[in-house]
């Protein structure tokens, strides 16, 4: 696999402008909460939360220890 080439083996590049045409790209947008639920609902959690970084999961997980 080529470095730095994208893995595209769908529709990703008509959902990267759907997301660029709702002006929401940063988060909290359809896509979020499409990803929210396909986990709350694969694995039955309660709720939730999607992080921008691995940082900021850790900086949660550590806070909430």
């Amino acid at each position: 696999m080529p470095f730095n080439r994208p893995f595209l083996i769908g529709n990703e590049l008509e959902y990267i402008k759907q997301a660029i045409a709702s002006g929401k790209i940063s988060g909290d947008g359809l896509f979020t909460k499409k990803a929210s639920d396909f986990f709350t609902g694969k694995f039955g959690f309660r709720k939730t939360l999607l992080t921008s970084s691995c940082t900021d999961a850790l900086e949660m997980a550590a806070i909430l220890c």
